[in-house]
């Protein structure tokens, strides 16, 4: 994909609709594990003692992905804004690059648990954040990791129902990993803040977050579904109406309150 068809598409290139001034320290190039894989650390202005921290979760390969569109995600703008909007909210944020998608979430993990101490974070206070056909990889973390503190996806691509199979199809047409066999993985006991958007038009987005939603309420889980009507896939970096920021600082909150940063 040429630079031209890069810089037309507004989800690769446009910044995040709401942002706060940041003018605190990144940790850039930070190598996590060999390969190179590396991650920017983004640590709020003012923090007393080790912080709470969001990783935003990815589950396209890098390789593929910057084959394709000619960058890795958190080479994004939105990636970065949401990484700054975080810090200057109080949380520190974690941006990386991948190879495997699905070992390397735990590979960043490890590590950011293993140095929290050298990098000023809390190995008790992680959260993820992740979005559209990302929030797979993200779902089996959670399933295997239960010391995760709380999850934020937006537009996701969940989990298949028994009978549906779209999110193994997408996952096969897009190049998205999907770690889950549908239902089954679902993760219990981690609190979720899930914003639908109603006028997504990718197929099977909002089949999947209602069955999803459907099986929370079946299992009593501690989850949120947020139906943002008028919302569109990539509402945070497309919409600036009142309703789309509004749905941006509500992630920003959930984090905050579960995360305990006050």
């Amino acid at each position: 994909m040429s630079d031209d068809a890069i810089a037309e598409n507004p989800l690769f290139s446009n910044n995040l609709v709401y942002q706060l001034p940041y003018a605190g320290k990144v940790q850039a190039g930070i190598n996590y594990a060999p390969g190179p894989r590396l991650l920017d650390l983004y640590l709020p202005e003012q923090k007393v003692g080790p912080t709470p921290v969001v990783v935003l979760l990815t589950g396209f390969p890098d390789p593929d992905f910057e084959a394709l569109t000619g960058s890795k995600l958190m080479q994004l703008q939105a990636y970065q804004d949401w990484a700054k909007l975080l810090a200057a909210s109080g949380i520190a944020a974690v941006i990386y690059s991948n190879l495997e998608p699905r070992e390397d979430a735990f590979l960043l993990l490890d590590f950011l648990r293993t140095e929290a101490s050298q990098l000023g974070i809390d190995p008790e206070r992680v959260a993820i954040w992740s979005c559209s056909g990302n929030v797979p990889n993200a779902l089996h973390v959670l399933n295997t990791d239960s010391s995760i503190r709380c999850a934020v996806f937006l537009y996701g691509f969940m989990l298949d129902s028994a009978d549906s199979d779209i999110v193994a199809k997408t996952a096969k047409s897009t190049g998205f990993v999907n770690p889950n066999k549908g239902m089954q993985d679902f993760p219990e006991n981690t609190p979720m803040l899930i914003i639908r958007a109603g006028k997504d038009d990718l197929p099977g987005v909002n089949e999947s977050v209602d069955n999803f939603q459907a099986e929370c309420i079946a299992r009593n889980s501690p989850i949120s579904v947020i139906r943002f009507n008028e919302g569109v896939h990539g509402f945070d970096v497309l919409d600036d109406s009142r309703r789309s920021i509004e749905m941006i600082k509500l992630c920003v909150e959930f984090l905050r309150l579960r995360l305990s940063v006050y």
